[in-house]
């Protein structure tokens, strides 16, 4: 047996898995084939590999899972062990073989329970192919589209302040600028992720509930469909014109360029990130690492704390920073 194809980052390089050996494991008298699941267990693979064929219910519950994780185990049972589960089968309220965000509104009060736990599965958004091929996006469009902005308003600034640049003191003001655009990225993440990806939708309003399943919804749905971990370039876009015109309302002209140029690098840093932490291998110590057990903990068991994902300045502001326990040994994805 296999698994379905997946693609991963290995040390910082991007590679393809085209199969892996099954990974038996069993629980509670039921068996589990978690191959696909070893490269995004928040434990590192190294945590489950010394029980393949093995009963894991000891450790299971010695450790406290969170119920998304008891109810992502549901996506690995083989069909030749038992249907019954303490957890409601909520993937019955809708149809997987049908485009989801015609079904996400209907759901009204059972949504943040559904959209809170996650299941190992592709998602289709639109019937339109048009439409749907839109909504996807792979890692190295992120630095494709976003890199020429930044270089577009950087040479802008450039232009726009010459001769102040010349003069030398103009350069300090530019670099300035545009770390202040850096900085003000690492804000907007705290911030839109926060008070926007995770506000809770009214259950009475199939629009907002709808709304809210585009924009954030749907990534702790399919946490591991590496197609829909970045952001859309064309509603980033409308949000980037949104955003700039903003900038044209507190920003001075001769910072205005230079701060929206870091701004997008930035966002690139972010996005680029983000995908590395859920697909990435980073090795123990490294500030990627910690990152990564970060925020596997905002995804399968602190849903309202750890906000920042390139950083937890802003969470250890606002208070809603995650304390990671110390671990007896390094983790390994």
């Amino acid at each position: 047996m296999t698994s379905k194809n997946m693609t991963a980052v290995r040390n910082g390089e991007i590679k393809t898995h085209d199969s892996e050996e099954e990974f038996i494991i069993k629980h509670k008298g039921d068996r589990y084939d978690i191959s696909r699941f070893l490269q995004f267990h928040p434990g590192g693979r190294n945590t489950v590999s010394p029980y393949k064929g093995l009963s894991i219910t000891e450790k299971f519950l010695d450790i406290n899972h969170s119920p998304a994780a008891t109810y992502l185990m549901r996506e690995y049972k083989l069909p030749d062990t038992s249907k019954d589960s303490v957890i409601e089968d909520l993937e019955k309220l809708v149809d997987w073989s049908k485009p989801m965000l015609s079904q996400v509104g209907k759901l009204g009060p059972k949504y943040k329970e559904w959209v809170s736990f996650p299941v190992d599965r592709k998602l289709r958004l639109f019937y339109w192919d048009i439409i749907e091929n839109m909504t996807v996006t792979p890692w190295y469009l992120i630095p494709i589209v976003w890199i020429p902005v930044s270089i577009f308003f950087i040479y802008l600034g450039w232009l726009t302040n010459q001769q102040e640049i010349k003069g030398g003191t103009g350069l300090v003001w530019a670099v300035v600028s545009f770390l202040t655009g850096i900085i003000m990225w690492s804000l907007l993440e705290y911030s839109l992720h926060r008070w926007v990806f995770h506000s809770q939708p009214p259950a009475t309003s199939p629009f907002l509930i709808t709304l809210h399943f585009l924009i954030h919804g749907l990534h702790h749905k399919v946490p591991f469909d590496d197609q829909r971990l970045l952001f859309p370039p064309v509603p980033a876009a409308i949000l980037a014109v949104i955003l700039y015109s903003i900038y044209t309302v507190i920003f001075p002209p001769w910072m205005l360029s230079f701060t929206a140029g870091g701004t997008v690098i930035g966002y690139i840093i972010y996005d680029l990130m983000h995908f590395y932490l859920h697909y990435g291998s980073p090795t123990d110590g490294s500030y990627l690492y910690n990152m990564k057990r970060y925020h596997n903990q905002h995804h399968f068991t602190h849903h309202e704390n750890g906000f920042g994902i390139s950083s937890t300045f802003w969470d250890k502001i606002f208070g809603t920073e995650i304390i990671l326990r110390k671990l007896s040994r390094a983790l390994k994805w």
